[in-house]
């Protein structure tokens, strides 16, 4: 009985143990966070590149202890509804039509060439300024090439 109890545990927490643990933040809590860049990811519930992506930050181990290590992580819906405060700034969601509409503040950071798309990835420096991004489906080893750079 005890030989099967340990075997149960060990195959419970093995998984869990080999999986990459990617901890993103809130904009909240990058406010009181220490300062180090901060990778965004912009995207929306009905984007499959966005969600594709973001496995590819939250389930690669390589890309996901990078990214603990280096940047603040934040997931950004295009689409969220609520208020956000950042650098002091309060945006806003902008109704457009019959229940859809954007996030300013998804604006403000994903807007490339006068156009956004999804998903985004925007880097910013310790202040928060905007110093890279790029509007495209990017996999693991593209993904580790850029956040290296």
């Amino acid at each position: 009985m005890l030989k099967i109890l340990v075997i149960c545990l060990f195959a419970f927490f093995l998984p869990s143990r080999m999986l990459a643990q990617v901890k993103p933040v809130t904009f909240e809590e990058l406010e009181i966070a220490e300062p180090r860049p901060v990778l965004v990811m912009i995207m929306t519930n009905w984007c499959k590149y966005c969600h594709a992506m973001k496995n590819n930050i939250v389930k690669n181990k390589e890309v996901s202890d990078l990214i603990n290590n280096t940047y603040h992580l934040l997931f950004l819906d295009a689409e969220e509804r609520s208020d956000i405060v950042f650098k002091g700034k309060v945006f806003k969601y902008r109704p457009s039509g019959s229940n859809t509409g954007i996030h300013e503040l998804a604006l403000d950071l994903g807007m490339i060439r006068v156009q956004i798309s999804y998903p985004t990835l925007t880097i910013l420096d310790e202040k928060k300024n905007i110093i890279f991004q790029k509007n495209a489906y990017l996999k693991p080893k593209e993904l580790l090439y850029l956040l290296k750079l």
